[in-house]
């Protein structure tokens, strides 16, 4: 179980909820975490954005996807192979940054909606 910081994540959830429509669900990625990180990491996905920054937040400021048992290996080796997406995730995220708030929301919920739409099952991540 991973020792989440609930005030600063229920916060953040509140303040995507007041900007963002549709909005991120953190709650509920908080809840499956371990599931959704689980089923990403054996499928070689890489993860939206925005997720991998409320991962930072539990409450001993060690991220999430260490506190996950995978072989250490293992991890490394789907790190290696998600390093380009990663790298071009990052591209466009410093691009709609300095582009504006507006397309870095944007490109924030863009990254959430084709993870549903890849996952459907996972439709709760999203709030409408």
């Amino acid at each position: 179980m991973i020792d989440w910081d609930v005030k600063n994540i229920t916060m953040m959830d509140k303040h995507y909820k007041e900007i963002l429509h549709p909005s991120v669900n953190l709650i509920y990625f908080c809840r499956h975490f371990e599931e959704i990180y689980t089923m990403t990491m054996n499928e070689e996905v890489l993860l939206p954005d925005i997720f991998n920054d409320i991962m930072f937040y539990t409450s001993n400021g060690i991220n999430a996807r260490y506190k996950v048992l995978y072989s250490p290996k293992k991890e490394e080796e789907i790190s290696e192979k998600l390093l380009p997406q990663r790298m071009k995730q990052r591209a466009k995220r410093q691009k709609a940054h300095n582009n504006g708030l507006d397309e870095y929301y944007d490109f924030m919920m863009k990254e959430v909606e084709e993870f549903v739409k890849k996952y459907p099952f996972w439709k709760e991540l999203i709030r409408r």
